[in-house]
């Protein structure tokens, strides 16, 4: 964890320490023949494997059935997946060969994100009030 010092007013030194969470970011998409009880069992496996390699799932969002923009292994729909996870290259290697030889998983990506619980409030936000709640609605 981080901390970054934040002024709180120009002119003086007062200021606050903020704890920053670094981390990462993994989507990824299931097979749209993955029963419910299924998914759960990945989605299970999956959290721990990330902290049997010392990491640890921080936020877990499912976005659920969607079309997809273009055919993946010949699917035009699949289940959305979002991890958020804490900094642990060990726990983001073996999720991400994890998902290279599972066929449950059509399609998989991860990212670096500076703060993992702004990222994580940034897109429940946006969720429920912005353009992607009108997307997620008409699924």
């Amino acid at each position: 964890m981080l901390e970054r010092i934040i002024p709180i007013h120009p002119d003086n030194d007062f200021s606050r320490t903020e704890r920053i969470m670094q981390g990462y970011e993994a989507i990824f998409i299931l097979n749209p023949e993955t029963g419910e009880e299924d998914q759960t069992g990945l989605i299970d496996k999956y959290k721990t494997l990330v902290g049997s390699n010392g990491g640890q799932v921080v936020h877990h969002t499912t976005w659920g059935r969607r079309k997809l923009a273009y055919e993946v292994k010949k699917h035009d729909f699949g289940f959305y997946h979002l991890f958020y996870m804490d900094r642990t290259p060990d726990a983001l290697r073996a999720l991400e060969n994890s998902f290279r030889i599972d066929d449950n998983v059509i399609k998989w990506m991860s990212v670096s994100v500076e703060d993992v619980e702004k990222e994580h409030a940034d897109f429940e936000r946006l969720k429920t009030e912005g353009s992607l709640a009108q997307k997620l609605s008409e699924g």
